[in-house]
């Protein structure tokens, strides 16, 4: 009797045991291959080149197919014609797409971070959402495509076509975008720092708001672009070409701006203290209502321009040109103005307390209101003034009587 009760014991504890048994065998089952539903496609099975290969036979304009939410990573596609596929959240990180036929192809919400998609056919793309972060897009077509919201952070896009491409709201930071046409493109509100832009054409982008922070942009063409209110603190600037370009409100204190192209542009209501425009032209700019204070502005050329309510205050514009402008109500304290040129320019209401207009060209120069209290004169050419007697301090201004009338 009690070697059954043992029996009856040993029985019940084994079938115990194979419940559990199987239970752990099905749960194992249930979590290797496939990923289980709900979790991230990276975690599924890679698809091999000969199974997509099988997979897309037959395919056609009437019958496309989906690939959406597979694992393709690390496959060599080079070349695969992927006319009618679908890539919907397609995960293929490193894989290489080089010279794939993508057109109108959708690839939204994608990885595609550190994939080769060198001279890849990407017309019309949708690609809104993806993740290209360091992928390499060196020759590719994306005339036409959507990347509104996509990462593209550390992506190369070297001689890439980039026409009516839409980048509302696309992560750029660090971006390789040389060598490029950009003119025309909108890139209004992005953050732009570090990206590179050498070599490229962006006459007539569309930059208003952006952030390009600390960027370079030495020699870039950016004439006839807009970029109000845009902030460009201590951007590289140096032989850039701005000519006409829409700068309204821009922030571009300790930028870099020698010899840069500003003819004709809009610098209205600009923040540009402490900015460097040594030989800069400006010929023809709107300057009024801008800060240059403590600005480097030695040899610029400022011919024509209008500067009203404008601020130069200990600004450095020794040997500059600045006949024939419009400096009404402008603040030049305590500037250097050594050798300027302000030959028939207007000074009326002109605050140029403390100011060196050694040697200056004042010819014709209207005076009328202008306070110069304290104001060097030696040796200033001061032939056919107007209305010195009508300024402010006269009897203070310094070495008046070694200026040349």
């Amino acid at each position: 009797m009690e070697d059954g009760c043992k029996i009856e014991s040993l029985m019940a504890v084994s079938q115990r045991l194979a419940l559990i048994i199987l239970f752990i065998t099905v749960s194992l089952a249930g979590c290797g291959g496939m990923a289980p539903s709900g979790s991230k496609v990276q975690f599924k099975k890679p698809m091999s080149k000969l199974e997509l290969v099988r997979f897309l036979a037959g395919r056609t304009a009437q019958r496309p197919l989906s690939v959406a939410n597979f694992n393709l990573s690390s496959l060599d596609l080079k070349g695969f014609d992927f006319r009618y596929v679908v890539f919907s959240n397609a995960y293929l990180t490193q894989a290489d797409l080089s010279n794939t036929r993508l057109v109108r192809g959708k690839m939204d919400g994608a990885d595609l971070s550190w994939t080769k998609l060198v001279g890849a056919d990407l017309r019309s793309a949708d690609l809104r959402g993806a993740n290209l972060e360091g992928a390499d897009l060196t020759d590719a077509n994306l005339n036409g495509a959507d990347l509104s919201g996509a990462n593209i952070q550390n992506a190369t896009f070297n001689r890439s076509q980039l026409q009516d491409v839409k980048l509302a709201g696309a992560k750029m930071t660090e971006t390789k975008l040389v060598n490029l046409y950009l003119g025309n493109t909108n890139l209004g509100g992005l953050d732009l720092r570090e990206v590179d832009f050498k070599g490229s054409d962006l006459s007539g982008a569309i930059l208003r708001g952006a952030n390009l922070e600390g960027t370079d942009l030495s020699g870039v063409n950016l004439s006839q672009a807009d970029l109000a209110s845009a902030n460009m603190r201590r951007v590289t600037l140096e032989s850039a070409n701005l000519s006409e370009a829409f700068l309204q409100e821009v922030q571009l204190q300790e930028a870099n701006l020698e010899k840069c192209d500003l003819r004709g542009a809009n610098l209205y209501r600009a923040r540009m203290s402490e900015v460097d425009l040594r030989k800069a032209l400006l010929r023809g700019a709107n300057l009024s209502e801008v800060n240059l204070d403590g600005a480097d502005m030695r040899g610029a050329n400022l011919f024509n321009v209008t500067a009203v309510n404008s601020t130069f205050a200990w600004a450095d514009l020794r040997n500059a040109s600045l006949s024939r402008g419009d400096f009404n109500r402008s603040n030049f304290s305590d500037a250097k103005m050594d050798d300027v040129n302000l030959f028939d320019s207007a000074m009326v209401g002109t605050l140029l307390v403390a100011t060196s207009l050694k040697r200056a060209d004042l010819r014709g120069v209207d005076f009328n209101r202008a306070d110069i209290r304290g104001t060097n004169f030696q040796d200033a050419n001061m032939k056919q003034v107007k209305n010195l007697s009508k300024t402010k301090g006269l009897k203070k201004a310094r070495n008046l009587d070694q200026a040349i009338f």
